[in-house]
């Protein structure tokens, strides 16, 4: 389960009375069944603390922080969304943001950006501004006090995890140069109507899925395994883009929200329906 701005239910009441009892719930506010602004910046001001990433939603490594066995209090999964095929690239039940704050890891700001300025020198700011936060969204950080171990992404030197499936099949690259120079020409070959996964100018019709991955790792995921399908004509828009490069999007909107935040983060505007091929161009 993921709580958000908008999110209503008794749940949302016991995660505020836990960051209560940890001191981060504004003195003299009450408890409510509302996920409103304040819940969301507590949320984000316990998750700095905690080192996790400080975008205000409350998901499996919140509650896990905080103590709160989720399972106790929510119902089994209703499977909201099984068989379910939206008309359109818009998942509508949560919101899309761009004000969430976007924060590189230390793996990030010393090993992935300093070789991303050498493997894609020539790339306007656009281009590698979609490619950093890919490679933030997906994970990249090593073993250390914080992690008992490395990311897949990290392991294997490829950090927009291309080629690493459910199954837990991996593609290692030799070094994180040629795992970013992957990142660039999966992206070059969306654009230039290469990729067969994404048929510029075609139908692409993506039918609701059954994630075996996410059934055994829920409390990781913190979603249910059944997944709505989309039918659109791709052309390129982002948020067609992400509900195929990645099978978490297709229920939710943080992975849209987080790009767009990081761009705006960085003074660039775009949206949902931003087509890649003109936001790599952007400097």
């Amino acid at each position: 389960m993921i709580l958000e701005l908008g999110s209503k239910g008794p749940i949302v009441k016991i995660l505020q009375e836990g960051l209560a009892q940890r001191g981060f719930w504004p003195a003299g506010l009450g408890f409510t069944e509302n996920y409103g602004p304040k819940t969301e910046q507590a949320v984000r001001d316990y998750q700095n603390a905690k080192g996790l990433v400080p975008d205000g939603e409350a998901g499996p490594k919140v509650f896990a922080a905080l103590g709160i066995n989720v399972e106790e209090y929510v119902a089994a999964p209703l499977h909201k969304y099984k068989d379910v095929i939206f008309e359109g690239s818009v998942f509508p039940d949560s919101p899309v943001r761009n004000d969430l704050k976007i924060t590189l890891n230390k793996e990030m700001r010393e090993e992935y950006l300093p070789t991303l300025d050498k493997a894609v020198v020539n790339q306007p700011r656009g281009f590698k501004l979609l490619m950093t936060i890919m490679a933030h969204k997906e994970g990249f950080y090593k073993k250390g006090p914080q992690h008992r171990e490395s990311s897949r992404s990290y392991a294997n030197n490829n950090p927009g995890n291309i080629g690493n499936t459910d199954s837990r099949a991996n593609k290692k690259l030799v070094s994180l140069g040629q795992g970013i120079l992957l990142q660039q020409n999966y992206i070059l070959n969306i654009i230039e109507g290469k990729s067969t996964a994404y048929p510029m100018g075609k139908k692409k019709p993506i039918p609701p899925y059954y994630s075996p991955e996410i059934a055994k790792n829920q409390k990781t995921y913190g979603m249910d395994p059944y997944l709505p399908g989309y039918n659109f004509i791709f052309t390129g828009q982002l948020d067609q883009f992400v509900k195929i490069y990645s099978t978490g999007p297709r229920a939710g909107n943080g992975y849209l929200s987080m790009i767009r935040s990081y761009f705006k983060q960085n003074g660039l505007e775009i949206t949902g329906a931003s087509k890649i091929q003109d936001i790599i161009k952007m400097v």
